[in-house]
């Protein structure tokens, strides 16, 4: 009997903040350079219509399970193998324990291994070691998206250098393409967004470290109250949510604007404009927002932390994340040295542009090849 072809794809997260950025990415090339790839996506019936368009070859299954279920292991399996999967892709160390066929996994980071301060439940620590231990040992490939993780999976998992793949993020060209400044400003005048402003996209995830922005942004701003410009959050941080009540009990409440979660094109126009994107992050496994900040021209400061030095290399200013004075210091050194934020404008652009998601849409294409021609 030959072997079966066909490839699947886990495709449940398309919603998700960083993983449903690179299902995106990655589902948008493949159908652009591979049509005829034999695959199967499986995903929630609610997450549809955030699909591109899809060749008439690939097959749609819908598996509307919870994750972090055991009902999310049984119907992701039985879904898989009814639709004939040789190659499951699970783009989250949750991989499907059941699957009797080749396995590739992607890694995205280890922040829960690493922060388990930063988990919801006592058990989480337990259950992530256990998922990314039993992903690392099952998987045919172990895609990461970074030198930093998959450093980070030799050095507590034994992860092996014949199984690693790094394959960066790419950037979406939306990010990429140049300014149309009249629409531009409409847009963030409409969201009520002024002139001058410092932006951070991100969420509450505490290892991004938004409340120690917070706490550099009133350093900043002590004694020279309007010479700095207002900060403005987008992402997972709403106008009544938790960090604009902070703010506004800090003394903050005028200068720190919260927009909750934009439009990608919402999004670009407030990157285009910022006059210094600023993510003191504690830790990632890549960070995706300083790519895309990178791509739109906007000066970066960031943590120094080996994923930014790796993704920003010399287009970003790196800073102790958890010195909030260096923080509050260089973004003052910044705004009062206009000729480096545009050298820095120039140099994330450039580098910006050595990511793309048709490479890495590719790469992955070449493990799923490699991994279905291995005995």
């Amino acid at each position: 009997m030959p072997a079966m072809r066909r490839v699947g794809i886990d495709a449940r997260k398309l919603a998700d903040f960083g993983i449903g950025s690179y299902l995106q990415g990655l589902l948008g090339e493949m159908a652009r350079f591979e049509p005829a790839l034999d695959l199967a996506l499986f995903v929630s019936r609610e997450h549809l219509h955030l699909l591109p368009a899809m060749p008439e070859s690939w097959r749609l299954v819908e598996v509307d399970a919870p994750g972090y279920s055991l009902r999310e292991q049984l119907a992701l399996v039985s879904a898989a193998l009814r639709a004939g999967v040789d190659v499951l892709h699970a783009p989250h160390y949750v991989i499907p324990l059941l699957f009797p066929r080749r396995l590739v996994v992607t890694v995205h980071d280890i922040i829960h291994v690493l922060f388990p301060e930063f988990l919801p439940h006592p058990l989480g620590f337990a259950y992530a070691r256990f998922f990314i231990r039993a992903a690392v040992r099952r998987s045919r490939r172990v895609l990461t998206v970074s030198r930093a993780t998959a450093a980070d999976l030799k050095r507590l998992f034994g992860a092996s250098e014949r199984r690693l793949q790094v394959i960066p993020h790419g950037v979406a060209p939306s990010f990429l393409g140049e300014a149309e400044p009249g629409r531009d400003a409409a847009i963030r005048s409409r969201l009520g967004v002024p002139d001058r402003y410092l932006l951070h996209v991100g969420n509450h995830k505490p290892h991004k470290n938004a409340e120690g922005l917070l706490k550099a942004y009133q350093l900043l701003s002590f004694g020279q109250r309007e010479a700095i410009p207002p900060l403005v959050l987008a992402g997972g941080f709403t106008p009544d949510g938790p960090l604009a009540l902070r703010a506004a009990t800090m003394g903050l409440g005028g200068r720190v604007l919260c927009l909750g979660y934009v439009e990608q094109r919402e999004l670009a126009a407030l990157y285009r404009g910022a006059t210094l994107f600023v993510y003191p992050t504690l830790y990632e496994g890549f960070g995706l927002p300083l790519l895309e900040a990178m791509a739109c021209g906007a000066p970066v400061l960031a943590g120094d932390i080996e994923a930014v030095r790796e993704v920003g290399g010399d287009a970003v200013v790196a800073v102790n994340p958890r010195d909030l004075v260096e923080v509050a210091n260089t973004v003052r050194r910044l705004l009062d040295r206009p000729e480096q934020l545009v050298k820095l404008r120039s140099r994330g652009r450039a580098r910006a542009r050595e990511f793309s998601w048709e490479r890495a849409a590719r790469a992955t294409v070449g493990a799923y090849q490699a991994v279905r021609g291995e005995g």
